[in-house]
């Protein structure tokens, strides 16, 4: 069986619930952050449970034509997108899929998804902006992936610009009505 910090090499053969490659190896499922359906990579185990484990890419053997250039300076580290590594039609593809599955398991009937209409233009869509304030850099940013960490950043490309700009706004003339978290209280 395998164990943490073991490297070994896995085929993508599908995508998990958040986007992430699944893996098989001697019949145990792993969970690869970055991965994509149809390539081929060297990965480390970073945590084994009972019944799966999770990994990290060490090295892309095989690649798969559906990965994407990435554009974002922030991105892996921030939690606000997790499929910008992937072309957009696949992961409205991956969209598609994930909805058919749950339409499978629990619906009686034989249903069929349709495909999901994209965008012409997929940047600067979100209509919501949470822009968490790093006390110490006194900039806006994005929450690190489940954690309180801003990542602070100098675009961002799903959120709108205007909404960005007025974050910054915010930052260099309210800094005093900033929220440390840590110390419960506001900074001076």
């Amino acid at each position: 069986m395998f164990k943490k910090n073991d490297e070994i090499e896995v085929n993508i053969i599908d995508y998990g619930t958040d986007g992430e490659g699944v893996a098989k190896a001697d019949n145990f499922t792993i969970f690869v952050s970055g991965g994509i359906k149809g390539e081929k990579c060297k990965i480390i185990i970073t945590k084994i449970l009972k019944n799966y484990g999770y990994g990290k890419i060490i090295e892309i053997i095989e690649k798969s034509n559906k990965r994407a250039e990435i554009d974002c300076k922030t991105y892996p580290r921030c939690g606000g997108c997790s499929l910008r590594h992937i072309e957009y039609q696949e992961t409205l593809n991956i969209k598609k899929e994930k909805v058919q599955n749950l339409i499978n398991k629990n619906v009686n009937e034989s249903l069929k998804v349709n495909d999901c209409i994209g965008m012409e233009n997929p940047f600067y869509y979100r209509n919501k902006a949470i822009f968490p304030i790093s006390t110490e850099k006194g900039v806006p940013g994005i929450y690190a992936k489940r954690s309180h960490i801003v990542i602070p950043f100098e675009e961002c490309k799903i959120q709108t610009k205007i909404s960005q700009e007025i974050a910054r706004f915010i930052c260099e003339n309210w800094k005093s009505t900033i929220y440390n978290e840590n110390k419960n209280t506001r900074c001076p």
